[in-house]
Formats: C-alpha cells, structure tokens, sequence
C-alpha cells in the first residue's frame, strides 16, 4: 500500500505529493498547490541576480544563505528584504575583476555572466586551465554534484574512488603502499568533469 501525505497548505490527501523546503522545513504539497508555490517563488527577487552572490553565499554579509527548495527549483529569496542587493553592472564587474586577481577565474566568470559578458566570462575560464589546479576545490565541487570519480593506482591496478563517495585524497595505494601523489588528480578531475 502506498503511503499518503497531507497537504500543508490546503490539506488535501493523497500519494505521491510533491516536496518543498522551506524555512528549513520539509512540506508536501498537493498538485494545486505546489504550483502556486513554485509560480509565487519564480516571481520573487532573488540573490543569485546580485553582485555579492556567489555558490549559497552572500560576499557582502559574508553568511551561507538558506535554499528554499521547491521541486527541483532552488531559491535564495533573502534578496527580498535585503538593503545590499546590487545588480548595478559596474558592481559586478568590479567584483568580477577583483575575483580574477584573486585568481578565482570560475567565480569571476559567472559575474561576468550575469551582466551578459560571455566573451569575458570565457576569457576567464581559460585561465583556470593555465592556473595551477587545487585539487581539494576539485574534490569538494565533485563531492557537491554527488559524482565520484574511479581512478587507479599507477603501480598495481587497483581501484581508488575520489569525490562523493570517498572525500579524502589518499597519498599511498590501500593495496601495495605505492605512491599515488605521482597521479596528478586535478588534471584527472578536470578532464573528468569536461566529459
């Protein structure tokens, strides 16, 4: 027998209701309902238009901002009532620039983007290939998409995982202690997640 749930906001029961986090609560929805939820979150000012915003933070308050997850939409509507919310084109580009002398060239590309600077944006990619790669970003951005990477000891043959599954970078092979810092795993996790 397939469970049922109730409603939050109209009370409705009935199997296979759709969720939403909100308020760090986890609610179901009827049809009905969910989609005045979602259509009511889709219209709402959000932080990812801001200059400030970047990957659930906010730069400027400098504090993880809380989702709002409807179905499979994220919102971060704290932009709503928030008196540093820019979306002034000079803001971004100065942030976009200050983020590329740090060397953080994805995040100054996706400030490029929002003011619809793609050649910019580009321009700032290719620099990250150039860069030195840091390999425990790379490992934490796989761990975030749920993606874990098998890869295998150059001396032995057997197989290492990397990423969701398994966080920390090992130094010597479980199997004949060989040393695997000869594997260049940034390089590895970067072809990875081109493909």
């Amino acid at each position: 027998m397939v469970a049922k749930s109730k409603c939050y906001s109209c009370g409705k029961v009935s199997s296979g209701m759709p969720t939403a986090k909100i308020k760090g609560e986890e609610r179901t929805y009827c049809a009905d309902c969910y989609w005045k939820i979602d259509k009511e979150y889709k219209q709402k000012k959000t932080c990812d238009e801001c200059a400030y915003f970047d990957d659930e933070k906010c730069k400027k308050m400098k504090i993880q901002l809380p989702p709002v997850v409807v179905g499979f939409n994220t919102y971060f509507v704290q932009a709503e009532n928030c008196n540093h919310f820019s979306t002034d084109k000079q803001t971004i580009l100065d942030e976009a620039k200050k983020l590329e002398g740090k060397g953080q060239f994805e995040e100054a590309a996706r400030q490029y983007e929002k003011i619809e600077m793609p050649d910019k944006a580009q321009e700032a990619r290719k620099k990250i290939i150039a860069s030195p790669i840091d390999v425990s970003t790379s490992v934490k951005n796989l761990a975030k998409k749920g993606q874990t990477l098998t890869y295998y000891c150059c001396h032995c043959g057997t197989p290492l995982k990397i990423g969701a599954k398994a966080s920390k970078i090992q130094k010597v092979c479980p199997n004949c202690n060989g040393d695997l810092e000869v594997i260049d795993l940034g390089k590895l996790i970067n072809q990875h997640a081109e493909n």
